[in-house]
Protein backbone atom coordinates (compact mmCIF):
# COMPACT_ATOMS: atom_id res chain seq x y z
CA UNK A 1 0.00 0.00 0.00
CA UNK A 2 2.64 2.30 0.86
CA UNK A 3 4.55 1.72 -2.53
CA UNK A 4 0.85 2.80 -4.30
CA UNK A 5 0.90 6.10 -2.16
CA UNK A 6 4.37 6.71 -3.68
CA UNK A 7 3.14 5.76 -6.62
CA UNK A 8 0.88 8.51 -6.67
CA UNK A 9 2.86 11.41 -5.87
CA UNK A 10 5.00 9.83 -8.56
CA UNK A 11 2.03 10.59 -10.85
CA UNK A 12 1.04 13.53 -9.78
CA UNK A 13 4.48 14.39 -10.48
CA UNK A 14 4.24 13.55 -13.94
CA UNK A 15 0.91 15.16 -14.58
CA UNK A 16 2.38 18.38 -13.17
CA UNK A 17 5.78 17.85 -15.52
CA UNK A 18 3.21 17.44 -18.88
CA UNK A 19 1.54 20.41 -18.34
CA UNK A 20 4.22 22.42 -16.91
CA UNK A 21 1.78 23.07 -14.55
CA UNK A 22 4.97 24.14 -11.70
CA UNK A 23 8.13 26.04 -12.32
CA UNK A 24 10.88 25.88 -9.44
CA UNK A 25 10.26 28.55 -6.89
CA UNK A 26 6.15 29.23 -7.93
CA UNK A 27 3.92 30.65 -4.94
CA UNK A 28 1.00 29.08 -4.99
CA UNK A 29 -2.26 29.80 -3.50
CA UNK A 30 -4.24 26.30 -3.23
CA UNK A 31 -8.05 26.39 -2.36
CA UNK A 32 -8.86 23.64 0.08
CA UNK A 33 -12.44 22.87 1.21
CA UNK A 34 -11.44 20.24 3.65
CA UNK A 35 -12.98 17.28 1.58
CA UNK A 36 -11.00 14.43 0.62
CA UNK A 37 -10.04 15.77 -2.63
CA UNK A 38 -8.27 19.10 -1.29
CA UNK A 39 -6.64 17.22 1.15
CA UNK A 40 -5.07 15.09 -0.95
CA UNK A 41 -4.24 18.06 -2.91
CA UNK A 42 -2.73 19.83 -0.43
CA UNK A 43 -1.02 17.33 1.11
CA UNK A 44 0.64 15.92 -2.38
CA UNK A 45 1.92 19.12 -2.38
CA UNK A 46 3.16 19.55 0.73
CA UNK A 47 5.36 16.67 -0.04
CA UNK A 48 6.57 18.09 -3.44
CA UNK A 49 7.64 21.16 -1.61
CA UNK A 50 11.47 20.37 -1.79
CA UNK A 51 11.12 19.32 -5.16
CA UNK A 52 9.86 22.17 -6.86
CA UNK A 53 10.89 24.85 -3.94
CA UNK A 54 7.22 26.25 -3.67
CA UNK A 55 5.34 28.47 -1.47
CA UNK A 56 2.02 27.51 -0.50
CA UNK A 57 -0.83 29.72 0.84
CA UNK A 58 -4.24 27.98 1.31
CA UNK A 59 -7.58 29.67 1.02
CA UNK A 60 -11.03 28.23 2.94
CA UNK A 61 -14.41 29.59 1.92
CA UNK A 62 -17.38 29.20 3.99
CA UNK A 63 -20.32 29.63 2.03
CA UNK A 64 -22.50 30.41 4.61
CA UNK A 65 -25.00 27.49 4.14
CA UNK A 66 -24.30 24.66 6.75
CA UNK A 67 -23.96 26.43 9.81
CA UNK A 68 -21.86 24.69 12.55
CA UNK A 69 -20.68 22.03 9.88
CA UNK A 70 -19.00 25.04 7.83
CA UNK A 71 -17.62 25.77 11.06
CA UNK A 72 -16.15 22.54 11.81
CA UNK A 73 -14.89 22.22 7.85
CA UNK A 74 -12.97 25.85 8.77
CA UNK A 75 -11.20 24.58 11.96
CA UNK A 76 -10.15 21.05 10.60
CA UNK A 77 -8.29 23.02 7.63
CA UNK A 78 -6.91 25.67 9.74
CA UNK A 79 -5.25 23.05 12.40
CA UNK A 80 -3.76 20.44 9.05
CA UNK A 81 -1.98 23.87 7.52
CA UNK A 82 -1.34 24.79 10.84
CA UNK A 83 0.75 21.12 11.94
CA UNK A 84 2.48 21.75 8.61
CA UNK A 85 2.78 25.84 8.92
CA UNK A 86 1.32 26.76 5.78
CA UNK A 87 -0.49 30.33 5.68
CA UNK A 88 -4.10 30.00 5.56
CA UNK A 89 -6.36 32.54 4.69
CA UNK A 90 -10.44 31.88 6.23
CA UNK A 91 -13.10 33.78 4.41
CA UNK A 92 -16.92 33.74 4.94
CA UNK A 93 -19.06 34.43 2.13
CA UNK A 94 -22.90 34.35 2.40
CA UNK A 95 -23.69 32.79 -1.12
CA UNK A 96 -26.87 32.23 -0.87
CA UNK A 97 -26.86 36.34 -1.02
CA UNK A 98 -24.59 36.69 -3.88
CA UNK A 99 -26.98 34.29 -5.60
CA UNK A 100 -30.06 36.61 -4.99
CA UNK A 101 -28.19 39.82 -6.18
CA UNK A 102 -26.88 38.19 -9.33
CA UNK A 103 -30.17 35.60 -9.97
CA UNK A 104 -27.46 32.93 -10.51
CA UNK A 105 -27.87 29.15 -8.88
CA UNK A 106 -26.36 28.86 -5.09
CA UNK A 107 -23.58 26.62 -7.20
CA UNK A 108 -22.77 29.23 -9.37
CA UNK A 109 -22.43 31.98 -6.73
CA UNK A 110 -20.59 29.33 -5.03
CA UNK A 111 -18.20 28.70 -7.41
CA UNK A 112 -17.75 32.65 -8.23
CA UNK A 113 -17.17 33.55 -4.53
CA UNK A 114 -14.41 30.70 -4.26
CA UNK A 115 -12.73 31.99 -7.40
CA UNK A 116 -12.85 35.50 -6.48
CA UNK A 117 -11.03 34.55 -2.84
CA UNK A 118 -8.50 32.86 -4.89
CA UNK A 119 -7.52 35.48 -6.75
CA UNK A 120 -7.76 37.85 -4.07
CA UNK A 121 -5.23 36.50 -2.40
CA UNK A 122 -3.49 34.95 -5.33
CA UNK A 123 -3.09 38.79 -5.63
CA UNK A 124 -1.74 39.81 -1.90
CA UNK A 125 0.53 37.10 -1.83
CA UNK A 126 2.01 37.47 -5.47
CA UNK A 127 1.23 33.98 -6.12
CA UNK A 128 1.24 33.38 -9.97
CA UNK A 129 -0.83 29.59 -9.61
CA UNK A 130 -3.62 28.84 -8.21
CA UNK A 131 -4.39 25.04 -7.88
CA UNK A 132 -7.26 23.60 -7.51
CA UNK A 133 -8.56 19.81 -6.81
CA UNK A 134 -10.69 18.61 -9.83
CA UNK A 135 -9.55 14.71 -10.26
CA UNK A 136 -10.53 12.29 -13.61
CA UNK A 137 -14.09 11.82 -12.11
CA UNK A 138 -14.69 15.44 -12.16
CA UNK A 139 -13.97 15.70 -15.84
CA UNK A 140 -15.80 12.63 -17.15
CA UNK A 141 -18.95 14.15 -15.72
CA UNK A 142 -18.15 17.65 -16.71
CA UNK A 143 -17.66 16.22 -20.15
CA UNK A 144 -20.56 14.45 -20.44
CA UNK A 145 -22.88 16.79 -18.66
CA UNK A 146 -21.54 19.06 -21.98
CA UNK A 147 -22.34 16.54 -24.14
CA UNK A 148 -25.98 16.43 -22.79
CA UNK A 149 -25.79 20.55 -23.33
CA UNK A 150 -24.89 20.17 -26.59
CA UNK A 151 -21.57 22.01 -26.45
CA UNK A 152 -19.17 22.01 -29.40
CA UNK A 153 -15.46 20.44 -29.29
CA UNK A 154 -14.10 23.36 -26.97
CA UNK A 155 -16.84 22.82 -24.51
CA UNK A 156 -16.28 18.19 -24.95
CA UNK A 157 -12.50 19.20 -24.20
CA UNK A 158 -13.28 19.61 -20.35
CA UNK A 159 -11.61 20.74 -17.57
CA UNK A 160 -8.35 22.33 -18.63
CA UNK A 161 -5.49 20.93 -16.64
CA UNK A 162 -4.00 24.14 -16.77
CA UNK A 163 -5.90 27.53 -17.27
CA UNK A 164 -4.06 30.86 -18.99
CA UNK A 165 -4.98 32.21 -16.09
CA UNK A 166 -3.29 30.22 -13.44
CA UNK A 167 -5.09 28.03 -12.39
CA UNK A 168 -3.45 24.63 -12.56
CA UNK A 169 -5.67 20.97 -11.58
CA UNK A 170 -2.36 19.09 -10.42
CA UNK A 171 -5.01 15.79 -9.61
CA UNK A 172 -6.11 15.51 -13.09
CA UNK A 173 -5.33 12.18 -13.93
CA UNK A 174 -6.20 10.92 -10.58
CA UNK A 175 -9.32 8.91 -10.21
CA UNK A 176 -11.37 9.57 -6.97
CA UNK A 177 -10.97 6.12 -5.41
CA UNK A 178 -6.83 6.51 -5.45
CA UNK A 179 -7.89 10.18 -3.63
CA UNK A 180 -9.91 8.20 -1.03
CA UNK A 181 -7.04 5.32 -0.34
CA UNK A 182 -4.39 8.43 -0.10
CA UNK A 183 -6.40 10.02 2.87
CA UNK A 184 -6.76 6.47 4.76
CA UNK A 185 -4.01 5.15 4.25
CA UNK A 186 -2.24 8.87 5.69
CA UNK A 187 -5.08 9.24 8.01
CA UNK A 188 -6.00 12.54 7.23
CA UNK A 189 -9.34 12.46 8.26
CA UNK A 190 -11.12 14.69 5.57
CA UNK A 191 -14.34 16.21 6.17
CA UNK A 192 -17.58 14.99 4.66
CA UNK A 193 -19.98 17.50 2.93
CA UNK A 194 -23.05 15.48 3.14
CA UNK A 195 -25.15 17.77 0.85
CA UNK A 196 -22.42 15.94 -2.11
CA UNK A 197 -24.72 13.27 -1.27
CA UNK A 198 -27.77 14.88 -1.97
CA UNK A 199 -29.05 14.68 -5.80
CA UNK A 200 -30.36 18.06 -5.59
CA UNK A 201 -28.00 19.43 -8.25
CA UNK A 202 -27.07 18.45 -11.84
CA UNK A 203 -23.87 17.62 -10.96
CA UNK A 204 -24.67 15.29 -8.39
CA UNK A 205 -27.10 13.31 -10.36
CA UNK A 206 -24.60 13.02 -12.68
CA UNK A 207 -22.37 11.95 -10.42
CA UNK A 208 -24.96 9.99 -8.04
CA UNK A 209 -27.29 8.36 -10.77
CA UNK A 210 -26.10 8.26 -14.07
CA UNK A 211 -22.29 7.47 -14.02
CA UNK A 212 -22.67 4.33 -11.50
CA UNK A 213 -25.09 2.90 -13.96
CA UNK A 214 -23.04 3.57 -17.33
CA UNK A 215 -19.92 2.17 -15.28
CA UNK A 216 -22.06 -0.75 -14.07
CA UNK A 217 -23.96 -1.69 -17.34
CA UNK A 218 -21.98 -0.33 -20.01
CA UNK A 219 -18.40 0.57 -19.73
CA UNK A 220 -16.47 -0.29 -16.55
CA UNK A 221 -13.12 2.09 -18.00
CA UNK A 222 -15.80 4.82 -18.41
CA UNK A 223 -13.99 7.51 -16.79
CA UNK A 224 -10.61 6.79 -18.08
CA UNK A 225 -12.18 6.74 -21.75
CA UNK A 226 -14.04 9.84 -21.08
CA UNK A 227 -10.91 11.42 -20.00
CA UNK A 228 -8.92 10.46 -23.01
CA UNK A 229 -11.72 11.90 -25.70
CA UNK A 230 -11.13 14.80 -23.65
CA UNK A 231 -7.28 15.07 -23.94
CA UNK A 232 -7.93 14.78 -27.73
CA UNK A 233 -10.87 16.87 -28.03
CA UNK A 234 -8.60 19.84 -26.63
CA UNK A 235 -5.32 18.85 -28.58
CA UNK A 236 -7.65 19.02 -31.50
CA UNK A 237 -9.11 22.44 -30.54
CA UNK A 238 -6.06 23.42 -29.78
CA UNK A 239 -4.63 23.24 -33.21
CA UNK A 240 -8.12 24.74 -34.91
CA UNK A 241 -8.17 28.12 -32.20
CA UNK A 242 -4.41 28.68 -33.50
CA UNK A 243 -5.34 28.47 -37.04
CA UNK A 244 -8.39 31.09 -36.28
CA UNK A 245 -6.37 33.11 -34.67
CA UNK A 246 -4.32 33.53 -37.61
CA UNK A 247 -6.88 34.66 -39.79
CA UNK A 248 -8.43 37.06 -37.09
CA UNK A 249 -4.63 38.64 -36.56
CA UNK A 250 -4.83 39.28 -40.85
CA UNK A 251 -8.42 40.26 -41.53
CA UNK A 252 -10.36 41.48 -38.51
CA UNK A 253 -10.67 45.26 -38.17
CA UNK A 254 -11.40 47.25 -35.39
CA UNK A 255 -12.64 50.61 -34.52
CA UNK A 256 -13.96 50.95 -30.87
CA UNK A 257 -15.63 47.91 -29.98
CA UNK A 258 -16.76 47.54 -33.68
CA UNK A 259 -15.45 44.30 -35.72
CA UNK A 260 -15.40 44.33 -39.21
CA UNK A 261 -14.09 41.75 -41.91
CA UNK A 262 -14.81 40.94 -45.39
CA UNK A 263 -17.34 38.85 -45.99
CA UNK A 264 -15.84 36.88 -48.63
CA UNK A 265 -12.60 35.86 -46.03
CA UNK A 266 -15.11 34.42 -43.86
CA UNK A 267 -17.03 32.17 -46.35
CA UNK A 268 -14.11 31.01 -47.96
CA UNK A 269 -12.73 29.05 -44.29
CA UNK A 270 -13.95 25.87 -43.72
CA UNK A 271 -16.88 25.65 -41.60
CA UNK A 272 -15.10 24.93 -38.08
CA UNK A 273 -13.72 28.36 -38.79
CA UNK A 274 -16.48 30.26 -39.93
CA UNK A 275 -18.33 29.69 -36.84
CA UNK A 276 -14.74 30.29 -34.60
CA UNK A 277 -14.31 33.64 -36.53
CA UNK A 278 -18.36 34.52 -35.55
CA UNK A 279 -17.79 33.40 -31.91
CA UNK A 280 -14.30 35.42 -31.72
CA UNK A 281 -15.93 38.84 -33.20
CA UNK A 282 -18.71 38.42 -30.68
CA UNK A 283 -16.60 37.97 -27.61
CA UNK A 284 -13.94 40.82 -28.97
CA UNK A 285 -17.04 42.82 -28.99
CA UNK A 286 -19.14 41.87 -25.67
CA UNK A 287 -16.24 40.62 -23.82
CA UNK A 288 -17.74 37.11 -23.22
CA UNK A 289 -20.16 34.24 -25.40
CA UNK A 290 -22.76 33.49 -22.98
CA UNK A 291 -25.65 32.33 -24.28
CA UNK A 292 -24.53 32.46 -27.90
CA UNK A 293 -25.49 29.15 -29.21
CA UNK A 294 -24.48 27.21 -32.18
CA UNK A 295 -28.20 28.72 -33.57
CA UNK A 296 -27.51 31.97 -33.62
CA UNK A 297 -23.86 31.66 -34.86
CA UNK A 298 -25.93 29.50 -37.90
CA UNK A 299 -28.35 32.08 -38.36
CA UNK A 300 -25.15 34.94 -39.02
CA UNK A 301 -23.49 32.29 -41.60
CA UNK A 302 -27.27 32.14 -43.45
CA UNK A 303 -27.16 36.13 -43.40
CA UNK A 304 -23.40 35.95 -44.89
CA UNK A 305 -23.86 33.59 -47.89
CA UNK A 306 -27.06 35.73 -49.14
CA UNK A 307 -24.46 38.62 -48.80
CA UNK A 308 -27.55 41.38 -49.10
CA UNK A 309 -26.19 44.83 -47.70
CA UNK A 310 -28.65 46.11 -44.63
CA UNK A 311 -29.47 42.18 -43.85
CA UNK A 312 -28.96 42.20 -40.05
CA UNK A 313 -29.77 39.75 -37.01
CA UNK A 314 -29.68 40.73 -33.64
CA UNK A 315 -27.38 38.22 -31.07
CA UNK A 316 -27.77 38.02 -26.88
CA UNK A 317 -26.16 40.10 -25.36
CA UNK A 318 -27.41 43.65 -27.05
CA UNK A 319 -24.68 42.44 -29.58
CA UNK A 320 -25.78 43.03 -34.03
CA UNK A 321 -24.40 41.24 -36.47
CA UNK A 322 -24.77 43.32 -39.98
CA UNK A 323 -24.00 42.89 -43.99
CA UNK A 324 -22.25 46.39 -44.58
CA UNK A 325 -21.67 45.80 -48.68
CA UNK A 326 -18.57 43.44 -48.60
CA UNK A 327 -17.86 43.27 -44.89
CA UNK A 328 -19.95 41.58 -42.32
CA UNK A 329 -19.91 43.75 -38.98
CA UNK A 330 -20.37 42.85 -35.10
CA UNK A 331 -20.95 45.75 -32.97
CA UNK A 332 -23.32 46.43 -29.75
CA UNK A 333 -26.52 47.77 -30.33
CA UNK A 334 -26.36 50.43 -27.89
CA UNK A 335 -23.76 51.91 -29.30
CA UNK A 336 -25.60 52.33 -33.10
CA UNK A 337 -28.15 54.68 -31.15
CA UNK A 338 -28.68 58.07 -32.83
CA UNK A 339 -27.15 61.15 -30.83
CA UNK A 340 -29.31 64.27 -32.67
CA UNK A 341 -27.62 67.15 -33.08
CA UNK A 342 -28.20 70.67 -34.39
CA UNK A 343 -26.09 73.66 -33.74
CA UNK A 344 -25.74 77.38 -34.94
CA UNK A 345 -22.75 78.08 -37.14
CA UNK A 346 -21.65 81.64 -36.69
CA UNK A 347 -18.78 83.13 -38.96
CA UNK A 348 -15.23 83.31 -37.35
CA UNK A 349 -16.17 81.13 -34.50
CA UNK A 350 -14.91 77.30 -33.85
CA UNK A 351 -17.93 75.13 -33.06
CA UNK A 352 -17.17 71.88 -31.35
CA UNK A 353 -19.62 69.22 -32.09
CA UNK A 354 -19.22 66.17 -29.81
CA UNK A 355 -21.48 63.42 -32.08
CA UNK A 356 -18.99 64.43 -35.21
CA UNK A 357 -15.99 64.21 -33.01
CA UNK A 358 -14.45 67.28 -34.19
CA UNK A 359 -14.35 70.91 -34.66
CA UNK A 360 -16.56 73.15 -37.63
CA UNK A 361 -14.97 76.55 -38.65
CA UNK A 362 -17.00 78.93 -41.25
CA UNK A 363 -14.60 82.57 -42.43
CA UNK A 364 -15.53 84.50 -45.52
CA UNK A 365 -12.39 85.01 -48.19
CA UNK A 366 -11.93 86.54 -50.87
CA UNK A 367 -11.10 85.10 -54.59
CA UNK A 368 -7.10 86.50 -53.61
CA UNK A 369 -7.29 84.63 -50.40
CA UNK A 370 -9.06 81.24 -51.49
CA UNK A 371 -5.91 80.70 -54.26
CA UNK A 372 -4.06 79.73 -51.18
CA UNK A 373 -6.86 77.62 -49.18
CA UNK A 374 -6.16 73.98 -50.01
CA UNK A 375 -10.08 72.94 -50.74
CA UNK A 376 -10.47 68.88 -49.98
CA UNK A 377 -12.51 66.37 -48.93
CA UNK A 378 -13.33 68.64 -45.34
CA UNK A 379 -12.54 72.48 -46.47
CA UNK A 380 -14.96 73.73 -49.45
CA UNK A 381 -16.12 76.85 -50.75
CA UNK A 382 -19.71 78.30 -50.98
CA UNK A 383 -21.33 80.92 -52.48
CA UNK A 384 -21.00 84.21 -50.20
CA UNK A 385 -24.32 84.96 -50.41
CA UNK A 386 -25.30 82.08 -48.32
CA UNK A 387 -24.28 83.72 -45.20
CA UNK A 388 -27.18 85.80 -45.39
CA UNK A 389 -28.89 82.95 -43.89
CA UNK A 390 -27.96 81.34 -40.90
CA UNK A 391 -26.41 78.20 -40.60
CA UNK A 392 -26.68 74.95 -38.84
CA UNK A 393 -24.79 71.75 -38.34
CA UNK A 394 -27.05 68.74 -37.36
CA UNK A 395 -27.45 65.06 -39.02
CA UNK A 396 -29.53 63.86 -41.36
CA UNK A 397 -33.35 63.93 -40.93
CA UNK A 398 -36.44 61.65 -42.89
CA UNK A 399 -36.99 63.13 -46.48
CA UNK A 400 -33.85 64.97 -46.64
CA UNK A 401 -32.83 66.14 -49.91
CA UNK A 402 -30.16 67.50 -51.97
CA UNK A 403 -29.16 68.96 -55.35
CA UNK A 404 -25.51 66.78 -56.06
CA UNK A 405 -22.70 69.11 -57.50
CA UNK A 406 -23.38 68.67 -61.62
CA UNK A 407 -27.21 67.68 -61.40
CA UNK A 408 -30.51 69.87 -61.55
CA UNK A 409 -32.63 67.18 -59.66
CA UNK A 410 -33.10 66.53 -56.31
CA UNK A 411 -31.38 63.01 -54.56
CA UNK A 412 -32.66 62.34 -51.22
CA UNK A 413 -29.89 61.65 -48.62
CA UNK A 414 -30.90 58.61 -47.82
CA UNK A 415 -30.50 57.32 -50.90
CA UNK A 416 -27.04 59.58 -51.71
CA UNK A 417 -25.16 57.26 -49.21
CA UNK A 418 -26.32 54.19 -50.12
CA UNK A 419 -24.93 54.79 -53.34
CA UNK A 420 -22.02 56.12 -51.55
CA UNK A 421 -21.84 52.83 -50.06
CA UNK A 422 -21.97 54.36 -46.39
CA UNK A 423 -22.53 51.72 -43.71
CA UNK A 424 -26.20 52.42 -42.18
CA UNK A 425 -24.40 52.61 -38.60
CA UNK A 426 -22.20 55.68 -39.75
CA UNK A 427 -25.48 57.52 -41.64
CA UNK A 428 -27.03 59.23 -38.78
CA UNK A 429 -23.71 60.81 -37.80
CA UNK A 430 -22.21 62.28 -40.67
CA UNK A 431 -22.96 66.13 -40.22
CA UNK A 432 -24.82 68.35 -42.53
CA UNK A 433 -24.36 72.02 -43.24
CA UNK A 434 -27.57 74.04 -43.73
CA UNK A 435 -29.17 77.02 -43.87
CA UNK A 436 -33.21 77.38 -42.94
CA UNK A 437 -34.51 75.87 -46.44
CA UNK A 438 -31.50 73.51 -47.78
CA UNK A 439 -28.71 71.00 -47.09
CA UNK A 440 -25.65 72.86 -48.89
CA UNK A 441 -23.09 70.18 -47.90
CA UNK A 442 -23.49 66.61 -46.78
CA UNK A 443 -19.76 66.79 -44.87
CA UNK A 444 -17.20 64.48 -46.83
CA UNK A 445 -19.28 63.40 -49.46
CA UNK A 446 -20.94 66.13 -51.61
CA UNK A 447 -21.93 69.79 -51.59
CA UNK A 448 -25.42 71.35 -53.01
CA UNK A 449 -25.02 72.49 -56.53
CA UNK A 450 -27.35 75.80 -55.92
CA UNK A 451 -24.83 76.34 -53.35
CA UNK A 452 -21.54 75.93 -54.78
CA UNK A 453 -18.30 78.76 -55.13
CA UNK A 454 -17.91 80.44 -59.03
CA UNK A 455 -14.53 82.00 -60.10
CA UNK A 456 -16.66 84.92 -60.74
CA UNK A 457 -17.96 85.43 -57.65
CA UNK A 458 -15.34 88.29 -55.57
CA UNK A 459 -15.96 86.50 -51.91
CA UNK A 460 -16.42 82.67 -51.04
CA UNK A 461 -17.70 81.27 -47.24
CA UNK A 462 -15.04 78.50 -46.68
CA UNK A 463 -16.48 75.89 -44.53
CA UNK A 464 -14.03 73.63 -43.18
CA UNK A 465 -14.29 70.16 -40.67
CA UNK A 466 -11.33 69.28 -38.97
CA UNK A 467 -12.36 66.10 -37.15
CA UNK A 468 -10.48 64.74 -34.11
CA UNK A 469 -7.90 67.69 -33.75
CA UNK A 470 -8.07 71.31 -32.96
CA UNK A 471 -8.50 74.84 -35.25
CA UNK A 472 -4.86 76.02 -34.96
CA UNK A 473 -4.44 80.06 -35.40
CA UNK A 474 -3.57 79.67 -39.18
CA UNK A 475 -6.82 77.93 -39.74
CA UNK A 476 -8.52 81.43 -38.57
Amino acid sequence: MKGFMVELVNKVEKTIEKHQMIQRGDRIVVGVSGGADSICLLDILYRLKPVYDIVLTVVHVNHGLRGIEAKKDAAYVHQFCQIRQIPIYLKSVDVEKVAKQKKISQEAAGRLVRYESFFDVAKKTTSLKIAVAHHINDQAETILMRFMRGSGLKGLGGIEPVRKDGVIRPLIEVKREEIEDYCAYYGLEPQTDQTNFEPIYTRNKVRLQLMPQIIQEYNAAFVSSVAAIGEMMRCDNDFIESYTDKIVQKHFKADKKKITFRVDVLLKQHQAIRTRLVRKAVQRVKGNMYDLSYKHVKAVLEMATKRHTGLSIDLPGGIRSEIVYTEICFYPMDSQNREDFCQALPIGEKVYIKACSGYFLVRIVDKKGLAHINLGKFIKAFDYNVINEVLYIRNRLPGDKITPLGMKGTKKIKDLLIDLKVPRSKRDSIPLVTNEKDILWLVGYQINEKYKYIDTMEKAAVIAFFPDMEVTKDDR
